[in-house]
């Protein structure tokens, strides 16, 4: 006892612990009180071990003790709402009894070591600074007992390790608001007792994995789902209309995202997202489906109602597009260009991009066609840094992009699969993340999709791997091959040290982020809705901002240090109480009804083996006649739909700034409108949402 006493001593650490301690009961080693008496103290009345640690809203300031690894029959370790800093013992998380770890709400850095306790059930790590990647073998240690994972807003990075499927009775898996790239992995469908998933505010691209709505995967009546928040991704293709078989779903939000096509209509309900437009008049009439997006050529503040059409000089394909439309004028394209990749000064060697009475086309490194269309750029080598923006993607005309040997960061944008390009090469930068899955399915870039080879190689080669040019080619030896180098984690490398598989034992495996993709073509809808009059009622509607405590008992306001019965079923940072606590900026988009996951008790059985959660299979588009016959008339499609945007745009552009110049509206299919802007036969060919039809792709 005497040792455990010195290692919980080891939290009252300088003039700041030492005023913290004198205003609690024992704390000291001169207490008269045992320490089980001691406040935030539980022990075990059978032998006096410690088996609980509640120090909640305490205004501690401290390290978490690596010394707290000696308490082997530690349970619970609560200290939410607190001012610890530094990293997380992984002598604490060792601990092979730990039932509830909650360190929500405090200023802790680092990585999230992994936990070795098999009843885990609780982990509450949010609102945080942690970094680094997830293991990958996060799911394997905990799969029948952790209910709840919560890391929100932290600076996490890399990709959602697929081993979450292996938690059974996981209710919550809430990762938004950090840094995740890749995919959103297919196998987290097939968890029996997911409700509450929080995916929002990351890097994720690629589709919507339909498996997450399998019917029958938990519960009675299907899938127990009932939030799903996807906004502020990278995500594309369409929302699958399989979502709609969320016979519990009442939240789900894809906005901010690459997404196309339409809403699915029997997705669109008054009771999805209902608490979201709680300040809505009655008789106001909202579009159910402009509640989970905004239709494609529609932009709106959030994303959601009420949206406001694009102006005929500016265009949307996405879904739920949030801030504005996107310039179709090739000098603001070519601005916002120079803009984002001169973040560190003017580009090397000179530039007159930043001239405005340099024509276009006389642009470094710009050429253009007869009618003054940019048609290359080539840009390798001038020291460019920054981002690439998205606007790129719309240069309508694009042919040739070459950045390679720069300093450019972040993500490859998906948007680039809407310029017509040949050649494409981003080597030898600092880019990170994948190659987003609709790029990889563009033809003809790269030579891609020859013969129904459609490879993400030939884009760029992955991280943790290299070629001579940086990406796959058609002669031999031009391949992407496996680098040992610790610095191995862009896109596109060129050259590697140590050829060989770098060790990844300690960073997730990203699940679905290098084995497979889905891609999904589908017909586009314009819903035009009229959003002026509801513009104030916007004002009332931020989201992200409240993110109430999980209810803890009576007097869930005070600081309890007393041992009393413990909750540890459901202790999270992630909102819970039917009202709503108000944050300094307002009111916001909400994580729904809590106490149902506070009080529900879990069945006594669910299906031992869950469906298979790989919708997806890694193969060559060819290998079926059937299947290649069906992607080269996908992709013939796709020509003739951007033949089509192109006329429109130059009859647009001729039209001039004119106010009686038409508004470009996005065609709809099912529409019979002989007045739309584009021939419908461009469109028919193109296949509704509820019809997905999923590519094999290899080696994304």
């Amino acid at each position: 006892m005497k040792q455990e006493t010195q290692a919980l001593l080891a939290l009252v650490q300088g003039i700041e612990g030492k005023d913290w301690a004198s205003r609690r009961r024992g704390w000291s080693s001169r207490a008269e009180e045992p320490v089980c008496m001691w406040d935030g103290i539980i022990c075990d009345p059978s032998d006096d071990s410690i088996t609980s640690i509640r120090i909640q809203s305490a205004d501690l300031y401290a390290t978490i003790p690596a010394e707290w690894g000696q308490l082997k029959s530690l349970r619970t370790l609560v200290m939410r709402e607190n001012l610890l800093y530094g990293t997380i013992p992984p002598e604490v998380t060792a601990l092979p009894n730990l039932q509830t770890f909650d360190v929500a709400e405090n200023d802790l850095s680092g990585p999230l070591p992994p936990f070795a306790s098999v009843s885990l059930g609780v982990m509450d790590a949010s609102r945080n600074k942690l970094s680094g990647s997830l293991p990958s073998t996060i799911g394997e240690n905990h799969a029948l007992t952790l209910t709840l994972f919560d890391v929100m807003d932290n600076n996490l990075t890399g990709t959602i390790p697929s081993s979450f499927s292996k938690m059974k009775n996981l209710g919550t898996l809430s990762l938004g608001s950090n840094k995740f790239w890749g995919l959103i992995p297919p196998s987290l469908g097939s968890l029996p007792m997911l409700q509450y998933l929080y995916l929002d505010n990351n890097n994720l691209v690629g589709p919507i994995p339909p498996s997450l709505s399998r019917f029958g995967s938990g519960g009675i009546d299907g899938s127990l789902l009932s939030e799903i928040w996807f906004q502020e991704n990278m995500l594309s293709g369409t929302i699958p209309a399989a979502m709609a078989d969320l016979k519990q779903l009442k939240n789900f939000y894809a906005d901010g995202n690459k997404l196309t096509g339409k809403v699915p209509t029997d997705l669109c309900s008054e009771t999805l997202n209902a608490d979201f437009f709680s300040d809505i008049p009655a008789d106001a009439q909202r579009e159910l489906c402009d509640s989970v997006a905004c239709p494609v050529n529609e932009v709106a503040f959030e994303g959601v109602y009420p949206c406001s059409p694009c102006d005929s000089l500016h265009y949307n394909p996405y879904l739920g597009r949030t801030g504005e439309c996107i310039a179709l004028n090739q000098r603001l394209i070519m601005e916002k260009f120079y803009e984002a990749t001169s973040k560190s000064g003017p580009w090397g060697g000179g530039t007159n991009w930043n001239n405005d009475e340099t024509p276009l086309c006389d642009f470094d490194g710009v050429t253009c066609d007869g009618n003054n269309n940019v048609i290359e750029i080539k840009l390798n080598g001038r020291g460019l840094s920054g981002t690439i923006p998205e606007e790129l993607g719309f240069l309508e005309y694009l042919e040739i992009l070459d950045l390679s040997d720069n300093d450019l960061t972040g993500f490859l944008p998906s948007d680039l699969r809407w310029a017509p390009l040949r050649h494409l090469d981003v080597s030898g930068t600092k880019l990170k993340g994948i190659v987003p899955p609709m790029l990889c399915l563009k033809q003809g870039v790269n030579g891609n999709g020859m013969s129904g080879d459609y490879n993400c190689e030939r884009i760029s080669c992955p991280a943790g791997t290299f070629g001579p040019s940086g990406k796959r080619g058609s002669a031999p030896g031009e391949r992407c091959i496996p680098c040992a180098d610790e610095d191995a984690i862009y896109l596109g490398m060129k050259q590697c040290s140590r050829v060989g598989v770098r060790d990844q034992s300690s960073e997730s495996d990203g699940g679905l982020g290098i084995s497979g993709l889905t891609g999904t073509l589908v017909a586009i809808s314009g819903v035009m809705i009229a959003a002026a009059l509801f513009v104030v009622l916007r004002a009332h509607r931020r989201k992200y901002a409240i993110r109430r405590a999980l209810p803890q008992g009576e007097g869930d306001d005070e600081i309890v240090f007393e041992s009393s019965v413990y909750n540890q079923t459901g202790v999270s940072s992630l909102p819970y109480a039917d009202e709503p606590r108000r944050s300094s900026s307002g009111t916001s988009r909400r994580k729904g009804t809590w106490k149902d996951l506070a009080n529900r008790v879990p069945p006594s059985s669910y299906r031992d083996e869950p469906p298979n959660a790989e919708p997806f299979s890694i193969g060559h588009v060819g290998d079926s006649d059937d299947e290649n016959n069906d992607d080269e008339e996908r992709y013939e499609d796709e020509e003739t739909i951007s033949s089509a945007l192109e006329k429109e745009v130059r009859r647009q552009q001729n039209h001039g700034p004119s106010e009686k110049a038409p508004v470009w509206k996005y065609p709809d299919p099912l529409e019979e409108d002989d007045a739309r802007s584009v021939s419908s036969s461009a469109w028919d060919v193109e296949k509704d949402s509820t019809n997905e039809v999923w590519l094999d792709v290899p080696k994304i």
